[in-house]
């Protein structure tokens, strides 16, 4: 079986009448019990983990969505054998083979985090694959991603040994001997950090980095180091993640790695549960995860939900208590560590009628929207009338979710879609449009709803 026959496994099973736009018209249980898809940040690593491991891996539960097709696509174009014969379980990333060519021609769609390590895996294509006949590589990406930056990774790469001449994609890429000590700027993103340690690590020579300015969202970085040492790299580094000493060794890779469960699709099942005042359990996620979206949990909480976890599950009970407290002090969250979730946490506010004010966030003005922008715009198309802040917003008390009707766009934005579905819900006149956009990270999103017993019906604009 060839990977372009499992196409279906990572593309949306929405129904065709529904992509354009869709309305929630009620849920028949109150009772849920799931488990969520493997993690998109995990997975991602993990691909280019496997690539540069130097022997075949066996990845277990992979997200399959957009985002990680894009990644094993790219292995393929690279001469990879991919056994996809269990799928949607696993898939072993094989030897290389291909040996012919002197220039591959890669595209990226729009996932962001593959841009950013992606490279690793070129720069260190002699190191890994001594052999190849491989001598560039092209990469090329949706008009989307090419708008995303790069620059701060780009600059410390090449502070490395790297050569490659653009800021933006498309770029141009070399094999190169990465080593020495170079500086990176983890203000922007913190997978700038990530895609950095990855490509100094799998050049197996020393390498010292030095972090400058602030960290985007470090558990994401946490996440990289831990999973650089399961797969045999050594890396030291400090406690605020300021300074990371890459030893020169080989790795020792293991024959299968497990991908866990995504917290940040779990969040929304989450605040779905709150928002209906559904009972629900996810019985694959838990308080061990490094994934910093498990947060947003404590977020809920602070809502006035009845959430609880232990270290292997997570849930929401049905006996709430404050839900619609608007009268109550306005809530305050520096979303910084969970800043994917901040729209998540404003659609909460327009459910419950809380106020909150969310800060904490510029950096996702960069995402795949500004999300800070759309979501501000979304709200006030729906009459409620939010502040604008630089790194954040204020959506005020009082809101009525019941009464709100219009449109919610989603910007091409995942982010938007999924949590549209969270308004939707308590919101029956919205209707959420381009729904199909979560292809992304969360294909099967309302497939997996409607198991739960959700209805859906054609939007209304």
């Amino acid at each position: 079986m060839t990977l372009a026959a499992c196409k279906a496994l990572f593309e949306p099973s929405l129904p065709a009448h529904l992509v354009q736009s869709l309305r929630v018209t009620g849920c028949s249980s109150r009772l849920w019990r799931l488990s969520v898809p493997g993690s998109k940040s995990v997975t991602n690593r993990a691909i280019v983990l496997a690539g540069l491991a130097g022997q075949p891996i066996e990845i277990i539960s992979p997200l399959l969505a957009d985002d990680t097709w894009w990644g094993f696509v790219a292995l393929e174009g690279l001469g990879f054998d991919l056994d996809v014969s269990r799928l949607p379980d696993r898939v072993v990333v094989g030897a290389c083979t291909r040996s012919d060519n002197k220039r591959v021609e890669l595209h990226l769609g729009q996932a962001g985090t593959l841009a950013r390590f992606l490279p690793a895996l070129l720069l260190n294509w002699k190191t890994v694959q001594s052999g190849s006949a491989l001598e560039s590589f092209f990469l090329d990406a949706n008009a989307q991603l090419k708008r995303r930056p790069l620059t701060p990774l780009l600059q410390a790469l090449r502070g490395l040994g790297a050569q490659i001449e653009s800021d933006v994609l498309p770029l141009e890429i070399r094999p190169a001997v990465l080593q020495g000590e170079t500086t990176i700027d983890g203000s922007q993103s913190g997978q700038f950090v990530s895609g950095l340690l990855i490509a100094a690590a799998g050049a197996r020579r020393a390498v010292r980095i030095m972090r400058t300015q602030g960290l985007v969202q470090p558990d994401y970085v946490r996440i990289t180091l831990a999973m650089l040492a399961e797969f045999g790299a050594h890396v030291e580094y400090d406690s605020e993640l300021r300074e990371f000493s890459v030893a020169a060794q080989e790795w020792k890779p293991p024959s299968s790695y497990t991908v866990e469960a995504d917290a940040s699709t779990a969040c929304y099942f989450m605040a779905l549960a709150c928002a209906l005042g559904a009972e629900l359990q996810i019985e694959n996620l838990g308080s061990s995860t490094l994934q910093p979206d498990f947060q947003f949990l404590g977020l809920l909480k602070q809502f006035g939900f009845a959430v609880h976890w232990n270290a292997h599950s997570c849930g929401v009970a049905a006996e709430l208590s404050n839900t619609n407290a608007a009268s109550e002090c306005a809530l305050h969250f520096d979303m910084s560590a969970c800043s994917d979730q901040a729209i998540t946490a404003g659609v909460m506010a327009l459910c419950t009628g809380r106020a909150l004010h969310v800060s904490g966030v510029a950096h996702i003005r960069h995402h795949e929207s500004d999300r800070i922008a759309a979501f501000c715009a979304n709200a006030r198309a729906l009459g409620v009338a939010v502040q604008e802040y630089p790194d954040g917003f204020l959506v005020p008390a009082g809101t009525r979710a019941f009464e709100l009707a219009g449109a919610w766009r989603t910007h091409s934005d995942h982010r938007f879609a999924l949590a549209g579905i969270v308004l939707a819900a308590c919101a029956p006149q919205v209707s959420v449009l381009d729904a199909g956009c979560m292809k992304k990270t969360a294909p099967h999103f309302v497939e997996q709803l409607t198991g739960l017993g959700f209805q859906f019906a054609q939007g209304i604009v």
